[in-house]
């Protein structure tokens, strides 16, 4: 029996500000990797055909296909059976909606595209870190992607509905 069992007590599942911020940086890390890469790749298919210009059309390539991808890998790999992405699948965390379960892809577009207004417009980058501060103090852990989307990061053997806050009745 650990301390909390004995105080009549269960450990939160809620994943924190600091290892959720670990997860976002081997995510972009992957990103970078793989829109570079396949930037690589195609520049390297196609350098015989541009001429001098590859390198430019590289870096245009892979300015465009970033948002791409991040708009396709963040919902994908939620809602599929992972539960997160590459990074949250390292540190051993998933993302459930309030009855553990796995999201819908819905909840998942939804959660990345608040996600990525935060993080890509430049007036908001500046507010979005309060956004994000707000899983270091809500009761849930909860981000500003994570309301909208009524989702929940938890460690990857939580099992079961995730134990909510009294919300007045609601």
């Amino acid at each position: 029996m650990n301390q909390f069992q004995s105080m009549g007590m269960q450990p939160s599942p809620f994943k924190g500000f600091l290892v959720r911020l670990l997860a976002a940086i081997l995510d972009t890390v992957i990103i970078i990797i793989a829109v570079f890469g396949a930037a690589f790749t195609l520049g390297i298919f196609f350098g015989s055909l541009l001429g001098e210009g590859a390198g430019l059309g590289i870096f245009f390539l892979a300015l465009i296909l970033s948002p791409l991808v991040t708009l396709l890998y963040k919902p994908l790999m939620e809602a599929s059976a992972y539960q997160g992405t590459l990074g949250k699948h390292i540190l051993n965390i998933k993302v459930v909606d309030k009855n553990g379960r796995r999201i819908s892809m819905t909840k998942s577009f939804i959660r990345s595209i608040v996600y990525l207004l935060l993080i890509s417009i430049p007036f908001l980058n500046m507010i979005s870190w309060v956004a994000f501060l707000m899983i270091i103090f809500s009761e849930e852990k909860q981000g500003l992607h994570d309301i909208p989307a009524e989702t929940y990061v938890v460690s990857k053997y939580w099992q079961g509905p995730v134990p909510l806050q009294d919300k007045f009745g609601v």
